[in-house]
């Protein structure tokens, strides 16, 4: 029987852990979910199973907003900026590290899979040993963490059932159980063994610049983009470049990961954007199924995913955000003109709503990058304009480089 007494929240009587104790744990989970999110976002990008690529793009922001809440309640508990900044256990950088070796999708599958059933289990033995009433607000916090925890572990255990990994073959391996070991658990709780020294990540981690590509989707450099009056070409053409937002979304995770000493807001702020663009071409590959069967009728474009892999990070940042995503917000083109003609000229029920969405997402994007951009640059806007405008010039040499095709309405090239 549920009690009432107290609020309803349970045994309120046992000591608990103290702040110090807490804040401890905290420190390393708020780490850990970081690197969590730095981790799948380069992952992500090599990926080559388009179902494993935009699971890593939503795990990547899951693994974020976990940090920002953790970091959000430290600062409620007495703890410096400069702590929650910082690296609280050395042998927990080590593993995480270490985690980044290797882009065989069985090997990050098992990787990402293991960090959130120990991030689930470390998240519930938090929740039964502090005093639910001094502690409410992070048991609180936790308690939300969980419902979404649950569900991937259950998801990365269906994918990895796809790849054919067996349930032996998805314990750690010993090499990063010995740094698990050493850190004394993903929050420093247990005894912790003798730190061992760096094997794999003895050289810097590097974040691939080649994207992994699914051999079940089509790919050509560019497309003819056919007037609006040319409803079924037109609508074709741009269920298109919502699928091909993938390439946009590999390029914020190449901002993410290699833009260095930045404040966490920044990381922040990167990782929805991301989610989004993969989001984005998540809905582009609904209504293409949706419109002809298979996401495989219509071929993904690949000059802009050449583009932010040859591009410095912050230069197609700020050409994302100013140039290209800031145009969108004209009218009659723009994003406002794609959703009225889903609407009014296709009168297609899915890809309406999915541009009403996909418009909103842009206005914010746009505000993102003219605040943090901002924050980068002491010249402000002169000198956010003409790295913008550098980069919309490099962007269209590359584009230039090899003739654009012909999308016909039924999705083949013509």
């Amino acid at each position: 029987m549920i009690s009432t007494k107290f609020a309803g929240l349970g045994d309120i009587k046992r000591p608990g852990l103290s702040v110090g104790s807490a804040t401890e744990r905290l420190l390393c989970l708020a780490y850990v979910e970081k690197r969590l999110m730095f981790l799948c976002a380069a992952k992500m990008i090599s990926a080559p199973q388009r179902d494993l690529k935009v699971l890593l793009g939503r795990l990547q922001y899951h693994a974020a907003g976990r940090c920002h809440s953790l970091r959000n309640r430290l600062r409620e508990m007495r703890t410096a900026k400069v702590r929650i900044d910082g690296v609280p256990n050395e042998a927990l950088a080590i593993l995480l590290d270490e985690a980044l070796d290797g882009d065989d999708s069985r090997e990050v599958a098992r990787i990402v899979w293991w960090i959130h059933q120990e991030l689930l289990a470390t998240y519930e033995d938090y929740l039964a040993t502090t005093n639910p009433l001094a502690d409410a607000p992070t048991c609180e916090l936790i308690e939300t963490f969980l419902l979404r925890l649950r569900a991937t572990v259950a998801c990365l255990c269906a994918h990895l059932d796809q790849l054919g990994v067996l349930q032996p073959e998805r314990n750690l391996s010993p090499r990063l159980r010995q740094f698990v070991d050493a850190a004394g658990g993903v929050d420093g709780s247990k005894r912790a063994e003798e730190i061992v020294g760096l094997e794999k990540s003895a050289e810097p981690f590097v974040v691939p610049r080649k994207p992994g590509r699914d051999a079940g989707l089509n790919q050509v450099w560019d497309y003819v983009k056919p007037p609006m009056e040319n409803v079924a070409d037109h609508f074709a053409y741009m269920l298109g470049i919502r699928l091909s937002e993938i390439n946009v979304a590999e390029g914020l995770a190449v901002v993410l990961c290699e833009t260095k000493e930045m404040p966490w807001e920044f990381y922040w702020d990167i990782s929805r954007h991301l989610w989004d663009e993969v989001r984005h071409s998540m809905m582009g590959e609904a209504a293409i199924e949706a419109t002809f069967g298979t996401v495989s009728a219509i071929p993904m474009r690949d000059y802009e995913s050449v583009y932010c892999m040859e591009a410095p990070a912050l230069e197609q940042y700020a050409t994302l955000g100013l140039e290209i995503e800031g145009a969108q917000m004209k009218y009659p083109i723009g994003k406002r003109g794609e959703w009225e003609f889903c609407r009014d000229a296709v009168k297609d029920p899915l890809m309406t709503t999915f541009q009403d969405f996909d418009w909103a997402d842009e206005v914010l994007h746009v505000n993102i990058a003219k605040r943090q951009l901002n924050e980068w640059f002491r010249n402000g806007t002169q000198e956010l304009s003409a790295l913008a405008e550098a980069g919309k010039e490099n962007r269209a040499r590359v584009k230039e480089r090899h003739p654009p095709v012909r999308i016909s309405p039924a999705g083949t090239i013509r």
